[in-house]
């Protein structure tokens, strides 16, 4: 017989609840390979559970490979390696280059101990509310760059808090509410210049180049005209690269890499010379900005790092609150 200590109080599922207690069961050797589990029907009448939330739960359990079932006899257990036990569904807004590089990260950190699956929404809210609510209750975890919008707290509220981690960015609500390894993005900004003073110092103003207006980007924003006027440097800020002259003495900072072909582009026919005239500093790195120009100067968070730690952290079952480590590589272009 199970011994289900239900907590009404519980953001968890009750599904969920009967899963966990089993796979507690399982780790401290309680129930053995083999052991037969209670029929649904006992459950139900047990606990006065729905059939549906029973079969929830041992469904979520043979996914994992940990429960079998054989018909007209049960459920058994098939398997007491329930460190290999994690489910992760991950969703990200969109796929890049350096995301890329973070979700390999991520899968080879989790060491073999879970299987993931990947999934985009674009910024879509309706896209995002509906992949979550088709996740529920086919994951053990749940990995999620959140949608900047009003709704997405209360969408997150449809899966159990303590298997919620939020990834790269998140707004300061959230961030209360959830583990995370994400940056900081007025932090990053702030520190990268006033760090590298000697850097930004050679140039007459500094200009920051972005094309959007969510949080995340007002954050940068924000850091950016601190860092301005903590080392008394002009600055400005630009949402449309197409209302500006590229002006010699200026450093850019850009943040989306259309912006940095465009400057690139045209800086040739003005016979301004990177590094020299004007200076670049583009988000996030990439193998290409080796290249271009003759090297791009870039300040990244470290994606490695940012899914070694969600894998560690899923993995240890701590529930922490990580700000990613930010840097900058130095090129030609500064």
């Amino acid at each position: 017989m199970l011994n289900i200590d239900f907590n009404s109080n519980n953001s968890i599922p009750k599904y969920r609840q009967i899963s966990e207690t089993i796979l507690q069961m399982i780790s401290r050797g309680t129930l053995q390979k083999g052991d037969k589990l209670p029929s649904c029907n006992e459950l139900r009448k047990q606990y006065g559970l729905s059939q549906d939330t029973v079969y929830l739960a041992y469904n979520q359990l043979k996914s994992l490979g940990v429960v079998s079932s054989q018909v007209g006899k049960g459920y058994f257990v098939q398997s007491t390696n329930v460190e290999n036990n994690h489910k992760v569904f991950v969703l990200f807004d969109n796929l890049s280059a350096y995301k890329e590089e973070l979700y390999e990260s991520f899968k080879l950190s989790m060491k073999g101990k879970g299987s993931e699956q990947i999934f985009f929404h674009h910024n879509n809210s309706k896209v995002f509310k509906s992949l979550i609510e088709s996740a529920i209750g086919e994951f053990t975890d749940f990995v999620i760059m959140p949608i900047d919008e009003k709704s997405t707290v209360e969408i997150l509220e449809l899966l159990p808090i303590n298997k919620v981690y939020l990834l790269d960015k998140a707004t300061k609500k959230l961030k209360q509410s959830y583990s995370y390894v994400c940056q900081n993005f007025e932090k990053d900004i702030y520190d990268i210049i006033t760090q590298n003073k000697h850097i930004f110092q050679k140039y007459n103003r500094m200009i920051l180049l972005t094309q959007h207006h969510k949080s995340h980007f007002q954050e940068i924003i924000k850091g950016f005209r601190l860092a301005s006027k903590q080392l008394n440097i002009p600055c400005n800020i630009i949402f449309k690269s197409t209302n500006f002259q590229l002006q010699k003495g200026d450093v850019y900072i850009v943040v989306e890499d259309i912006n940095l072909v465009n400057i690139v582009y045209s800086s040739e026919p003005l016979n301004l010379v990177l590094g020299s005239d004007i200076g670049i500093i583009s988000y996030n790195e990439t193998p290409l900005k080796q290249i271009v120009a003759g090297g791009v100067t870039t300040i990244s968070t470290d994606f490695r790092a940012m899914g070694k730690s969600m894998a560690e952290m899923i993995l240890s079952g701590k529930k922490q609150k990580i700000h990613n480590p930010f840097g900058i590589i130095v090129r030609k272009s500064i």
